[in-house]
């Protein structure tokens, strides 16, 4: 088992995340800027189109782009804990998740931010929204909580599991899944109202879950782990991973499939997550990790991770080269 990945996930996202969390405030400040260069560690990312994004992450780390990465306003959170999550139900309208229970909601795109009472003190380490009403966000210690009301309240839905969730999906027709510690996998009828456990297979922790329908879902987790399920997360199968590297995120849109991990890792899928093959990438990439995945239809996406690095994608091209000659011009 690749321990050191793992022992670097726990520091980074676990109850002892400390480093950038009571580090000190952001040494680029609070205030909203033009970033071209991002530096922080960006934990996740959204993407609401081919050309509008959001990312998260480190120092309480919000940037926004409204033309495909170009350029990045910094926006102001009005916090300095460390953010895991972010998500958008349109331009308007979105929340982040983070450290000690933290969830930040927008009504204007980003301008202004302001806390939702979460009630609760644990990690928040993901959260996603069916509308602009239904939500869940998950974190450690077994913590699932749901929103009917677009966050203004949040309800405990936890169900009795001690272990670190990592991972949640939650569709319009109330079907939902959340991942995490052990092989944990936990599938709800009602969106999110109750949980039941179901058996994964496997005892690696799994920090990555999607579903492209109701039916067809994978998970990735430690050790380059890839599972399946086609009955809704009720039964799962171990694919043959490519790599044993760990992987964190997954995502599925149609037929495209991304997931990505620690050491740069990079997979794509052709066939909507059935097979899985490892991205030929620069070897400087071998020197970042990579958390974020996000993708709209019409097979465009953004992948972040470590150092700022922020890569899009088109078809099951990922654009390495913008990358990388931005880099080498601001050095």
């Amino acid at each position: 088992m690749n321990r050191k990945a793992f022992e670097r996930w726990r520091l980074w996202l676990g109850a002892a995340v400390l480093v950038w969390a009571v580090g000190g405030a952001d040494p680029e400040g609070a205030r909203a800027e033009a970033a071209s260069r991002i530096r922080d560690h960006l934990y996740a990312a959204y993407l609401l189109s081919p050309d509008e994004a959001w990312v998260v992450g480190s120092f309480g780390a919000i940037y926004h782009t409204k033309d495909g990465g170009k350029q990045w306003e910094k926006q102001d959170g009005g916090v300095i804990e460390p953010l895991y999550a972010v998500r958008f139900v349109d331009a308007n309208e979105g929340w982040i998740s983070g450290k000690s229970g933290l969830i930040l909601h927008t009504t204007d795109g980003g301008t202004k931010w302001e806390k939702q009472v979460s009630g609760t003190t644990h990690h928040l380490f993901n959260l996603t929204f069916a509308d602009n009403k239904r939500g869940i966000a998950v974190g450690d210690y077994g913590t699932v909580l749901q929103t009917a009301d677009g966050g203004k309240t949040w309800q405990d839905r936890s169900a009795g599991e001690d272990v670190f969730l990592y991972a949640v999906v939650l569709h319009a027709s109330g079907k939902a899944w959340v991942a995490g510690e052990r092989g944990t996998v936990l599938v709800s009828e009602d969106g999110g109202g109750t949980w039941h456990r179901q058996e994964s297979g496997t005892e690696s922790t799994l920090l990555g879950l999607d579903f492209a329908d109701d039916a067809w879902g994978c998970a990735v987790g430690m050790d380059g782990t890839i599972l399946q399920s086609a009955d809704s997360g009720r039964t799962w199968k171990a694919y043959e991973s490519p790599v044993q590297t760990a992987l964190y995120n997954v995502m599925l849109d149609g037929q495209l499939g991304w997931a990505v991990g620690d050491e740069g890792v990079i997979l794509n899928s052709a066939d909507g997550g059935k097979n899985w093959s490892l991205v030929d990438a620069p070897e400087e990439l071998a020197l970042y990790w990579l958390m974020g995945v996000s993708t709209v239809p019409g097979s465009h996406g953004i992948l972040t991770g470590s150092n700022g690095l922020v890569l899009f994608t088109k078809g099951s091209t990922v654009d390495f080269e913008a990358r990388f000659k931005k880099r080498e011009a601001a050095e």
